[in-house]
């Protein structure tokens, strides 16, 4: 339900207050079978139970989120305040034990919503507490909701354009108004179903990164560790969602984005299929990858978020697949128990153990596949990725065979003919490590986009002082300093025309035959590997190379290092060459794997680390930084779940089944329920 003008609001907030004097006496009369309510790991049924029970209306339920995020939103690290802008601009050092997690940067409460509206007092945009209100005269009025997220608190994302709330990607940007036009396409859906925002969740700036930190917003910290990231550039989603500051959030996935923070923060992250969702009016890292998608507690509110928001819209081309789609009820396929008759393909290739710090993450993940197999699940394990490789990129993609591997090519061979020869016996071209694997098939960087996508973006909004990425460069406050951010969109940032874009392009063609013939061919339902061997690594003094690369697992390990799995590399202990692993952000080997090909993915809690490493840094070292530990540290751990387009129902159906079994998900106990909480 929308309030449209002000006479409406009016109405529906004097019928709320005529209304709602008559709650008391109306619990009285509430079903004495249904539970009582508690808001620690509720859940959107649960609020919903509660809610027609007359133990709880929407009001009260906003308000006792607000006074969480009063509570645990401070500032969770230390660094120096610039006194002109009153940011932390600079180096920062993380708090142990903080008791803060800094996932909120706007709250839906008026006065508190714009820079530059400092009067917000537009009467079509009620803020998250009048919402509240309105809804519950609604209910008292009619007994009904007014959409099947009435009464959920939910956050979004700060790249997710907002007509009531600033709007700036995480960056302290002096637009002339930081408020969008117009809603993006997903949020307009959420709020007319009867989700209520909250506020915007911190994110990189114009999600770029992956360490939860930016200009405006600051750090974003771990609720399981606050010495630790939260995970990708959603990670103000995932840590708001796992220390219980919203029922579900909203985050975008380009290289991991809403998979990491929902596995570093032992919540549930989904991605439809490339087209099923929107992107319409969400500020744009990568036009061939970025994805909307949901974080929540549970598989079953993840699947009510998703009916929610899939569907063709006209202003987002890339959901022409969509169109005329049927609907699908993805809740009514996330009631599983039992895995009978799924068969699972099992990708080692992403549980390697290069070195220490994969280890233990590993032993989560293959306890997992046991409770799988004891669900009913087949596994076939290992896929065999290897022959599709070989068959399919030396006729689809042979320049991958010249490129990448130069030196199994006998000099002077004919590239044509290899190929033919290579796609007649596979067994020519080496797999393993050091060979052609699907690590190096999904793991090349994205395309030079961001430039272009985010002048698109700006232009479309049409903001007076905001433009293009010049006048973001011009800005004082604005972090270009910072390599990752020159290099995706400074004046001199390649876009587009690059042989870098044009081998992206191709390869997620050829990466999507793949995966779809070793699916066929193998009758798999779904494949299955750990989304990170590596847990959450510790909050960085900053994003420049010096420190990320020095403190975080390298994606190329250096000749001398000394492997600590002999059966990852056999005959080779000690690495006589360098070796590029293809990691990805977080340390993921299989990050990229969906973005890339499209596919839809879900990733479930399935357990935490007894003990992980850290990497710190030693210039006297090969890489660069060197293994500290084994430090006891309990971290959480994901498993992904991974479909054929538009196969999500199956997805469900297999994540609600493992949930079901083994209830992974646990609370941070530092941001337990509070007084007078229910």
């Amino acid at each position: 339900m929308e309030v449209r003008n002000y006479r409406q609001a009016v109405a529906l907030f004097t019928a709320a207050f005529f209304s709602l004097s008559w709650l008391p006496s109306l619990a009285h009369q509430a079903d004495a079978q249904t539970p009582r309510f508690h808001l620690e790991e509720a859940t959107i049924a649960d609020v919903q139970r509660a809610i027609r029970a007359r133990q709880l209306t929407a009001t009260q339920l906003v308000q006792h989120y607000f006074k969480r995020i009063e509570t645990y939103n401070g500032v969770c690290v230390k660094s120096d305040t610039d006194p002109a802008t009153g940011l932390m601009l600079g180096a920062v050092t993380a708090i142990e034990n903080a008791g803060q997690i800094n996932a909120y940067i706007t709250l839906n409460l008026r006065g508190k919503r714009s820079k530059t509206d400092a009067t917000d007092n537009d009467p079509k945009h009620p803020d998250a507490l009048e919402v509240a209100k309105a809804q519950d005269a609604y209910f008292a009025r009619t007994g009904k909701f007014v959409g099947p997220l009435h009464g959920i608190p939910i956050a979004i994302k700060d790249v997710y354009d907002t007509v009531d709330l600033r709007t700036t990607g995480g960056a302290a940007a002096p637009y002339a108004n930081d408020k969008a036009p117009r809603d993006a396409t997903i949020v307009a859906k959420l709020r007319a179903a009867g989700a209520i925002v909250l506020g915007k969740t911190n994110t990189d700036e114009y999600a770029a990164a992956s360490i939860g930190r930016s200009g405006f917003g600051g750090q974003t910290c771990n609720p399981y560790d606050t010495t630790r990231v939260p995970g990708g550039s959603s990670g103000g989603s995932g840590a708001a969602v796992a220390a219980n500051l919203a029922i579900c959030a909203l985050g975008t996935d380009t290289s991991g984005s809403v998979r990491s923070p929902a596995s570093a923060n032992n919540v549930v992250g989904m991605l439809g299929t490339q087209g099923l969702i929107s992107r319409a009016g969400i500020i744009p890292l990568s036009f061939s990858r970025d994805r909307g998608g949901p974080l929540c507690r549970t598989v079953k509110d993840t699947a009510l978020m998703m009916e929610v928001i899939a569907g063709y819209d006209g202003k987002d081309q890339i959901t022409t697949p969509g169109y005329n789609r049927a609907a699908v009820a993805y809740s009514r396929h996330a009631n599983a128990k039992s895995l009978a008759g799924k068969r699972l393909g099992v990708v080692r290739e992403f549980m390697a153990e290069a070195t220490l710090a994969d280890r233990d993450s590993i032993r989560v993940a293959n306890d997992a596949l046991a409770d799988l197999k004891q669900l009913g699940a087949t596994l076939v394990d290992p896929v065999n990725f290897h022959d599709a490789i070989v068959e399919l990129v030396s006729y689809l993609e042979p320049s991958l065979l010249t490129q990448e591997f130069k030196s199994l090519v006998l000099a002077g061979a004919n590239p044509i003919d290899y190929a033919v020869a290579v796609a007649a016996d596979p067994k020519l071209m080496a797999g393993g490590p050091r060979g052609i694997n699907l690590r190096i098939v999904s793991g090349p960087r994205r395309g030079d986009e961001g430039k272009y996508g985010i002048n698109r973006y700006l232009r479309e909004r049409g903001d007076s002082n905001f433009k293009n990425t010049t006048d973001m460069f011009a800005a004082p406050t604005f972090a270009g300093n910072q390599a990752n951010l020159r290099n995706q969109f400074s004046p001199d940032a390649k876009t587009l025309d690059t042989q870098a874009h044009t081998n992206h392009t191709l390869r997620r063609y050829t990466l999507q035959q793949i995966l779809l013939k070793v699916m066929a061919d193998n009758k798999l339902d779904a494949l299955v590997f750990p989304y990170s061997t590596i847990p959450a690594h510790a909050v960085l003094v900053s994003r420049e190379p010096a420190h990320y690369n020095t403190r975080t697992e390298p994606r190329t390990l250096k000749a001398g290092t000394t492997l600590s799995n002999p059966d990852f590399l056999p005959g080779e202990q000690t690495l006589k060459s360098d070796l590029d692993l293809y990691r990805g952000a977080g340390g993921s080997w299989g990050v990229n794997l969906s973005p890339l090909s499209g596919f839809p993915t879900i990733v479930v809690p399935a357990g935490f680390t007894k003990e992980i490493y850290d990497r710190v840094a030693d210039a006297k070292d090969a890489n660069g930084s060197v293994l500290v530990g084994p430090i006891a540290k309990q971290l959480p751990v994901n498993m992904e779940f991974f479909g054929r387009p538009f196969d999500e129902a199956n997805l469900f159906e297999i994540a609600s089944a493992y949930e079901a079994k083994t209830k992974h998900r646990k609370p941070p106990k530092a941001f337990g329920p509070l007084k007078g909480e229910p």
